[in-house]
C-alpha cells in the first residue's frame, strides 16, 4: 500500500510540474492561437480551393509559396532578435530590449526597400517562370512581404520575452481578417487577386495589432548596446542560410512543380503541399516556444537537456498521429477538404505526410542547436535543400518521385542532426571542465 500510496504522490508531483513548466504552458498559448489561426488558414485554403479551381488555386499556392522565400530575411531577423531579446531579458536588461527594438526598425527599413526594388525588378522574370498571365499577382505578394517585415519584429520581441497570449491573438487576428476579406474578393469576381489582397490588408491590420504590447517599450531608458559586430554577424548568417534552406524544403517542391507539371496537376500538388503542411503549423509553436527558454537557460549556463526532449516528444506524437491518419483515411480527407476534383492526389498523402514530420523534426533540431550557438550544423539543412532541388530539377517524372526525394533529403538531415548531438555533448562537458578548473 506504501508503494502504491508513493507511486500516486509521485505521478501528482510530476503532473504538477508539467502543468506548471512554461514550455507546456507556453507551448499550449501559442498553439491554441495556432490552432485557431491555422484552423482559419486551412478553412481559407479548402475555400479558395473550391472557389477557385484546380489551375487557379495552382497558382495560388505557388505565390504563396514564393512569398515564403521571399520571406527568408524576416526569418532569419526574427530569430536573431528571438536570440538576443531573450538574453537579454534573461540578464534583465529591458532597457536593452527597448534599444535594440527601435534601432532594430530603422536600421531594417532601407534593406526592406532594397529587397522590395530588387525584386521588382525580377518581376518579368518570376512572372515568366511561374507561367502567371499578369505580373498583378506578384506585386500584391511583395506589397504583403514590406508590410510583414515590421509585424514581424513586432512579434519577434514578443516571443523573446515570452508573451506568447500576444502573438496567439495576433495569429487569430491575421487569419480571420485574411479569411474574411479574401472570400468576400474573391466572390466580388478578383479570383486569385482577390484571395492574395487578404494577406496585404490583413498584414497591415496586424502590424497595429503586435505594436501596442510592445508601446511600453517606447518609455525605457535609452541603453547603450554593446553588440560584439563577429558574434552578431557569425549567429546571423548561418540563422539565414538555415532559414532560406528549411523555407525551400518545403517550398522548392511547390515551385518546380508549378513549373513542370500541367495547371491541373499543379492544383493537384498544391493540395497534397497544403494538408502536409498541418504538420508543420501544428508543431511550429512547440518549436517557437523552445527557443527563447533554451536560449534564455544557455545564457544564464542553466540546464536545458529536458526541455529538448519534452520538445521532440511533443513534436514526434503529433507527427505520428497526423501521418497515421493520413495513410489511413487519406480519401476522406481530401475529398472531405478538398472536394473530388482533387481526388487523383489520394495515393500520395500518406508519404507527404512522412516528409513533413521529418521537416518538423530537423527543424525542431536544428532551432536548438542555434539557440546554444552550435551555428556549424546550419551547413546540413542547406546541403539537404539544394540536392532536393538539384534531384527534382533531374527526376520529376510524376509526384511520388519527387515525394520521395524530399523525404530522402529530409531523412538524411534528421539522421545528421542527430548524429551531432554527442559531439555537442562532448564540447560541452570540456567547457564544463574548463571553468571548473
Amino acid at each position: 500500500m506504501d508503494f502504491i500510496k508513493n507511486m500516486l504522490e509521485l505521478i501528482k508531483n510530476l503532473s504538477q510540474r508539467f502543468f506548471r513548466s512554461k514550455l507546456v504552458i507556453g507551448s499550449f498559448i501559442l498553439t491554441v492561437g495556432t490552432l485557431v489561426g491555422g484552423l482559419g488558414n486551412y478553412f481559407y485554403h479548402l475555400l479558395m480551393g473550391r472557389m477557385l479551381g484546380p489551375t487557379d488555386y495552382g497558382v495560388l499556392v505557388s505565390l504563396i509559396s514564393l512569398s515564403y522565400i521571399l520571406s527568408v530575411p524576416i526569418g532569419t531577423l526574427n530569430i536573431v532578435i528571438i536570440k538576443f531579446v531573450s538574453t537579454f531579458k534573461g540578464k534583465k536588461e529591458m532597457g536593452a530590449v527597448g534599444t535594440l527594438f527601435k534601432s532594430g526598425v530603422k536600421k531594417v527599413l532601407p534593406f526592406s526597400l532594397l529587397i522590395l526594388f530588387i525584386f521588382l525588378v525580377l518581376t518579368p522574370l518570376i512572372t515568366s517562370f511561374l507561367h502567371l498571365n499578369s505580373s498583378f499577382p506578384f506585386i500584391i505578394i511583395l506589397g504583403a512581404f514590406f508590410i510583414s517585415v515590421f509585424s514581424a519584429i513586432n512579434r519577434a520581441v514578443l516571443q523573446g520575452l515570452l508573451r506568447f497570449k500576444y502573438i496567439s491573438l495576433s495569429n487569430v487576428l491575421e487569419i480571420g481578417l485574411k479569411l474574411i476579406i479574401a472570400v468576400l474578393l474573391v466572390f466580388a469576381g478578383l479570383k486569385v487577386n482577390g484571395a492574395l489582397l487578404g494577406f496585404l490588408i490583413a498584414g497591415i491590420f496586424t502590424y497595429f495589432f503586435t505594436f501596442y504590447p510592445l508601446r511600453f517599450l517606447l518609455g525605457k531608458t535609452q541603453k547603450k548596446i554593446n553588440f560584439d559586430g563577429r558574434e552578431v554577424f557569425n549567429f546571423a548568417l548561418p540563422v539565414l542560410f538555415s532559414t532560406l534552406a528549411f523555407t525551400s524544403l518545403y517550398t522548392s517542391d511547390v515551385l518546380l512543380v508549378r513549373h513542370f507539371f500541367p495547371d491541373q496537376q499543379t492544383g493537384l500538388y498544391a493540395a497534397l503541399s497544403t494538408l502536409g503542411k498541418i504538420i508543420y503549423f501544428l508543431t511550429g509553436p512547440i518549436i517557437a516556444v523552445m527557443f527563447p527558454m533554451i536560449s534564455e537557460r544557455h545564457a544564464n549556463g542553466g540546464v536545458y537537456k529536458n526541455l529538448l526532449l519534452a520538445s521532440l516528444a511533443m513534436v514526434g506524437i503529433v507527427c505520428l498521429f497526423i501521418t497515421s491518419a493520413y495513410f489511413l483515411f487519406p480519401t476522406f480527407i481530401i475529398k472531405t477538404l478538398f472536394g473530388s476534383q482533387y481526388i487523383l492526389a489520394v495515393p500520395y498523402l500518406g508519404f507527404f505526410g512522412i516528409f513533413l514530420s521529418l521537416y518538423s523534426l530537423s527543424c525542431l533540431l536544428t532551432n536548438f542547436y542555434l539557440s546554444i550557438k552550435e551555428t556549424k550544423v546550419a551547413l546540413m539543412p542547406v546541403l539537404a535543400a539544394g540536392f532536393q532541388i538539384i534531384l527534382i530539377w533531374l527526376f520529376h517524372k510524376n509526384f511520388g518521385q519527387i515525394i520521395w526525394i524530399s523525404i530522402g533529403m529530409l531523412s538524411l538531415l534528421l539522421l545528421g542532426l542527430l548524429l551531432y548531438y554527442p559531439q555537442h555533448l562532448r564540447k560541452r562537458s570540456q567547457i564544463i571542465l574548463k571553468n571548473e578548473k
